[in-house]
Order: structure tokens, then sequence, then C-alpha cells
């Protein structure tokens, strides 16, 4: 069975991917629901919705992938995925280019925030709405760490494993397919980019996650190596799940500062400008060794 499906249509690998990711979904549930029931009494709400998030994040997002993998092709994961130790320079040019779009995917998240739909779609818009507040209710609760252990816990399941596991699922496999597909490495990456943001079910947040989706694409593209996109990822969360106000750093006037950092429209133009300059020598490198 392994590479079976691997000269098949990129329709059937689809397919055949979401049928791999509704059984692991399934399961990821069922477990789910067992830890709640035995633990619900045991450990605190967050660390209960932690646990889930790691049970969730390690069926869907690595153990899918590599399953699909597994039916797709016949080479080792480690080669199919572009998994070899990456390059020094290139992984802190990939850090940094995450790192350098902070400021600009903020700014577009204030406008995507402001953005409403025409009258005739009111209803849909309150639902929107509804479903955003229920988001972003159940985030405050994930990330609002009262302990350096909460904290641990947020940047292993929500930085490290989600950065792993979506990377190796969007970028690692529906990237691929939809640039196979669309015989375009730019509409492959903006198709994956809008899943990607569709996924988290953040409606007033599609247009900055879309972009970043799009960034972390052409830092595969760029790179062919996994771990830099994998990086990247992680990082951007990890600073999202540091500089957000908990219990635990409200006294810490650094983090507080950064936080309430309003746009400011030459650190914008810097942050462009130096993501530019980050994506364009990871594409040069591209370049060059495919030339050679």
């Amino acid at each position: 069975m392994k590479g079976k499906f691997e000269n098949d249509s990129a329709f059937t690998q689809l397919s055949i991917l979401a049928l791999i990711l509704f059984c692991c979904s399934q399961v990821a549930i069922f477990f789910s629901s067992s830890i709640f029931t035995l633990f619900s009494g045991i450990l605190s709400e967050s660390s209960n919705l932690r646990l889930m998030l790691f049970l969730q994040n390690s069926l869907i997002f690595i153990v899918s992938p590599f399953i699909a993998q597994y039916f797709f092709g016949k080479s080792n994961p480690i080669i199919a995925f572009q998994l070899q130790s990456p390059s020094i320079h290139t992984l802190l040019l990939g850090c940094l280019a995450i790192l350098s779009s902070s400021p600009f995917i903020d700014l577009l998240s204030t406008w995507n925030q402001g953005i409403h739909l025409p009258t005739a779609l009111h209803q849909l818009e309150e639902w929107m709405i509804e479903n955003e507040k229920k988001t972003e209710l159940l985030t405050t609760q994930l990330l609002n760490a009262t302990s350096w252990s909460d904290m641990v816990e947020n940047l292993i399941v929500t930085a490290l494993l989600a950065g792993i596991g979506e990377e190796l699922l969007f970028r690692g496999v529906l990237q691929k397919i939809f640039i196979r597909w669309t015989r375009n490495i730019h509409i492959g990456i903006c198709i994956t980019a809008c899943l990607f943001s569709a996924i988290h079910m953040q409606f007033f947040g599609f247009i900055p996650r879309f972009v970043l989706g799009a960034l972390l694409g052409y830092l595969y593209i760029g790179s062919r190596n996994l771990w830099i996109p994998i990086a990247a990822h992680s990082l951007n969360n990890a600073c999202v799940i540091i500089f957000t106000p908990n219990e635990l750093t409200h006294d810490n006037k650094f983090i507080t500062t950064i936080a309430q950092t309003e746009n400011n429209y030459w650190l914008i133009a810097g942050s462009l400008i130096l993501t530019t300059i980050c994506l364009f020598q990871i594409w040069k490198s591209y370049r060059s060794s495919s030339s050679s």
C-alpha cells in the first residue's frame, strides 16, 4: 500500500487526505471526551483544555500527514517532508522574517476587525461575531497562565506542537498537492494559506492569518526545508503566548509595554522592508541552489 496513490490526481489525494483527517478527528474527539470525563474533577479547566488540545493536535495535525505521506509517496518521510537539518543562516532568516512581519500583521488584524459585511448579510455577520467571541473566550482561558508550569504547557502545546503539526499538514502535504494541481507555486501557496486561515474559525482575523500562512508557504518553498516554517510558526505562536496579558506577567513592564504598542507606520514600513529582505535572501539561496 505504500505509495499507492503517488501518481493519482490531486483531487484523489485531497479526497484521501480528507478521509484520513476525518478518521483521526473522530479518534481525537473520542479520546478528548474520555480525558475530560476522567480528569474533570482533578485538573483545572485550562489544564484540561491543554491536554485535549495536545491530543487533537497530535492526532489531526501530526499523525494525519504521516499517514497521508505513506500513501502518497515511497520515499522516506524525512526526505518527503524535507526535514533534513537546516542551515543556521536560513533558520535565522526565517525566524527574523516572521518577527519582522509582526507590526504589519498587527495592522492587518486591526483593519480586518473593522470590516463589516453588507446589510443583507447582517445575520451572517452576527453569527460570525458570536463564534468569534466564543473562540476568543476559549483562547483567553487557555492562555491565562497563573504559574510558570502553565506557561511552559502553553509553549509546548500552542507554540511547539501547533507549529510542527500545522506545518506538516498545510505546507508539508496540502501545499504540495495544490502546487501540483494548479501548476503554479504562487496559486498553490495562496490556496493553502486560505485554508490555513479558515480552519482557525476566526473570521475577523482571516486576512492577517492568510498573510502569515502565505509567508510560511514562501519560507518553505524558498528554503526547501520544513524546519524553517516550523521554527518561524512556533516562534510566532510563542510571542503571542508571552505577550498576551495574563495573571503571571501582568506586572512585567516590558511585556505590558510591547503588548500595548499601537500601530506605528514607520515601524510597519520597516517591518515590510526587513521581511522582504529576509525572503529575498532565502529565495536567492533557493535560485542559486536550483541552477547549480
